[in-house]
């Protein structure tokens, strides 16, 4: 429903609709739970926000109507739809115990969104914008307001934690955190507890944070020492673990040796109360899970599930390598040269280079199926991220590639020609070669010649110039 000077962009707009609809009561196994579905577009200026929801009803602002010669905000717009189209399951038909268990209904909602983004727009898609809602969840939960049901946090803040950028990140942490549960227990099982909480022959129409835990016992087989400790980490406390770490290749053991150093976003406050600033009792020396890290081998691909989310705060974990080197003839050390074979007159990108060439792996990924909630720095030299950048065709690798090769202090023409050929590639992700332009862009200077610039030119003017003429067409 809409004012008649936006019909033609409503008929754009919903078209999909009967899309999300039908991939939310086949998850669920259960019916719309009303009757009928109102979706009421008024001029922004006679709505209270952007989006109102009401049982069967949802009022949104017209400007999320696009036509059909819009194809980039369309996206958001179905998401925003779709987004409210699963709140009529999770938090209307279904509604929250106490106020404390908000955070589990929005998380519910936005991860049927989620599915509905993975059917429907691509696994590319759905990939990438939870990664960079990881990643904006781990810069911002840094405090109490991000605690998803802490009553402490609630009294304290007067429910404000819920509005504005908080609410965001409030939403984006809850549908991680649900995401990470259902990793544990198994897609199947995730989706039973769903199909229960929504169905028809249900006794009561609220849902708590307690009762949500003991499903994920009875029918997610998850053991009630892990649920202890997942809880009150996750759930009633604030802060993501900061996971940072960098790799030696022991040519004579033909392993890796990996420094681990582990922290958290939020900084704890001595004077402050513990669910609060994120330093609580029960696994207060990291997060209950285990951490998957994936290597990619000259002969292979192999994950080693070692990595434990808790611990002490430095570790060193070693990963054995499949793979092995051909024998190679021993070389003389050049004069001038360190008894263990560096040099002082190469530069760092040769030696990268070298040690590469040295060692079986092409390139190392920590938890690369985003099993959790983490802010992950890690360090491997420049061609084994030219390689991930280059041969991993995984959307959220490619975009780790980038972020790293752009910030290099210094640069190598190789860098530059592997971000080149990427944006080249047209079987690529388009977020990521966006991101790949980008790069270009803040690698122009005068340390390599403008390269990067020249790059972005040469490809404007391939898709927007005439060839035969040389002009804009």
């Amino acid at each position: 429903m809409c004012l008649s000077s936006t019909l033609s962009k409503l008929d754009n707009t919903i078209s999909f609709f009967h899309d999300a609809y039908s991939c939310y009561e086949d998850y669920l196994a259960a019916s719309f739970p009303f009757g009928l579905y109102k979706q009421i577009f008024l001029p922004s200026e006679m709505v209270v926000s952007p989006t109102s929801f009401g049982a069967s009803t949802c009022i949104f602002s017209a400007d999320i109507l696009n036509d059909e010669k819009v194809i980039d905000q369309i996206i958001g717009t179905r998401i925003k739809l779709a987004y409210a189209l699963a709140r009529q399951w999770f938090g209307i038909y279904t509604s929250a115990e106490e106020p404390n268990d908000d955070w589990l209904l929005d998380g519910l909602a936005g991860f049927l969104t989620d599915l509905f983004i993975k059917r429907y727009l691509g696994n590319n898609e759905a990939r990438y914008r939870r990664f960079k809602a990881n990643c904006t969840v781990c810069q911002f939960d840094v405090s109490g307001a991000t605690a998803l049901g802490s009553p402490d946090a609630s009294t304290d803040l007067y429910g404000t934690q819920t509005l504005g950028s908080y609410g965001k990140i409030r939403s984006l942490k809850a549908v991680a955190v649900l995401q990470t549960l259902e990793k544990q227990m198994g897609p199947d099982s995730f989706r039973k507890i769903l199909q229960m909480i929504v169905a028809s022959t249900r006794a009561s129409r609220t849902l708590s944070t307690k009762e949500f835990r003991h499903l994920a016992n009875k029918i997610g087989n998850l053991e009630r020492p892990f649920l202890k400790e997942f809880f009150p980490r996750w759930i009633e406390s604030c802060g993501c673990p900061i996971m940072r770490l960098g790799i030696s290749y022991n040519k004579r053991r033909n392993l890796v040796e990996l420094a681990v150093s582990r922290g958290c976003t939020a900084k704890a406050d001595p004077g402050s109360d513990s669910h609060v600033n994120g330093d609580i009792q029960e696994g207060a020396t990291g997060w209950p899970g285990m951490m998957s890290v994936r290597v990619h081998e000259t002969d292979g691909v192999y994950d080693h599930p070692i990595l434990p989310m808790a611990g002490e705060a430095l570790q060193v974990v070693e990963l054995q390598c499949h793979s092995k080197l051909a024998a190679k003839r021993f070389q003389k050390t050049k004069k001038g040269s360190k008894p263990d074979g560096s040099d002082d007159n190469v530069d760092a990108s040769t030696q990268e280079n070298r040690t590469s060439m040295d060692s079986p792996l092409l390139w190392i990924r920590v938890d690369p199926e985003m099993e959790y909630l983490a802010e992950i720095h890690f360090h491997q030299p420049i061609q084994m991220w030219i390689n991930q950048l280059e041969k991993d065709k995984d959307v959220i690798s490619q975009s780790q590639a980038i972020a790293v090769l752009e910030k290099l202090p210094q640069l190598s023409f190789a860098v530059i020609n592997a971000l080149n050929n990427f944006l080249n590639d047209t079987k690529a992700f388009w977020r990521v070669r966006v991101e790949a332009a980008y790069a270009l862009a803040v690698t122009a200077s005068e340390e390599t010649d403008l390269a990067g610039l020249l790059h972005l030119v040469k490809f404007y003017k391939s898709r927007r110039f005439d060839t035969d003429i040389g002009l804009p067409r």
